[in-house]
């Protein structure tokens, strides 16, 4: 593990009783990549966001996070490290000012101002009771506790769930200023996936417990295309002969294709094949991740 690895995961497979919920899964996060982990429910998501922070063993297999076993971080370790959990797990007799003033004891490096920056931003009043607080409101002091000690690891877990579109750009700003030095390395897990685009450069994409996808975003930006295509005359033909063939919707002098193949050129010397009129463009994020994830 270099030093400049953030995140080591190596063969973890992790098993419930008779269910998998994660099998050979195998990454290298660099410092300063901001990682969207994505897929469906039951995917593996909060699986591996979990053993990252330690609070989950592997089965087999390791994670190493800092060169350390997840499992054995020590407090200093710890202390690099922010967290948020879609759960919003919160004392509920303490007020939101004792709730700050106990994370901030338990934070070397933990930034007041940034902190009473945020609880203004989010509306946040010292004085209020967590347990009386909308699950909105658990949410948006969830995400004060995890990122005011700047923290050189940000784990995500459907961090803006419960908010509201105001207040989850809000936060989008906030990464956006957390990541701008290019030294913090973040994982978020999400399923709004027009707010996880604006700030990752990386996609890990699961799949029931196995990696479907790792790579750069714009790579995978590059590599998906939709070709339109109509026959010059007559019909189309019955075998178009495209490399890469994802999905395919025909009419008798029509067809849209949605192709895979990281080769521009090889994909436009296989059209010049075709009597027919050629449309391409690149696929949207969301249509890659539709397609990855069901093959439509």
């Amino acid at each position: 593990m270099s030093h400049d690895t953030i995140i080591s995961v190596k063969d973890l497979s992790r098993e419930f009783g008779d269910k998998r919920a994660l099998g050979a899964v195998n990454l290298e996060i660099p410092r300063g990549s901001v990682v969207g982990l994505l897929g469906p429910n039951g995917c593996g998501k909060t699986t591996l966001i979990k053993h990252l922070i330690g609070l989950l063993v592997p089965s087999h297999g390791e994670v190493r996070v800092f060169g350390t076993p997840a499992a054995e971080l020590g407090p200093d370790q710890i202390a690099r490290i922010g967290y948020v959990s879609q759960d919003a797990d919160l004392l509920t007799w303490l007020n939101v000012g004792e709730t700050v003033d106990l994370a901030r004891a338990h934070q070397p490096h933990w930034d007041d101002a940034l902190a009473a920056r945020l609880l203004g931003e989010f509306g946040l009043e010292r004085h209020a009771n967590v347990g009386k607080l909308s699950g909105g409101q658990k949410q948006r002091l969830s995400i004060v506790l995890g990122v005011a000690h700047r923290p050189e690891l940000l784990l995500l877990d459907e961090p803006a769930a419960a908010l509201d579109p105001v207040v989850r750009q809000e936060f989008l700003d906030l990464l956006m200023d957390l990541i701008q030095d290019g030294e913090r390395t973040i994982v978020i897990s999400s399923h709004i996936l027009t707010d996880v685009e604006k700030v990752i450069d990386r996609v890990l994409i699961l799949d029931r417990g196995h990696v479907h996808c790792f790579q750069p975003l714009d790579d995978l930006r590059e590599e998906y295309y939709r070709v339109s295509l109509r026959a010059l005359s007559g019909e189309m033909p019955a075998e178009l002969g495209l490399s890469g063939l994802k999905h395919l919707a025909r009419e008798r002098s029509s067809a849209v294709a949605t192709v895979h193949n990281p080769d521009r050129a090889v994909l436009e010397r296989e059209l010049a094949t075709l009597a027919c009129t050629a449309e391409v463009r690149h696929l949207e994020f969301e249509e890659i991740y539709r397609l990855v994830v069901t093959g439509k």
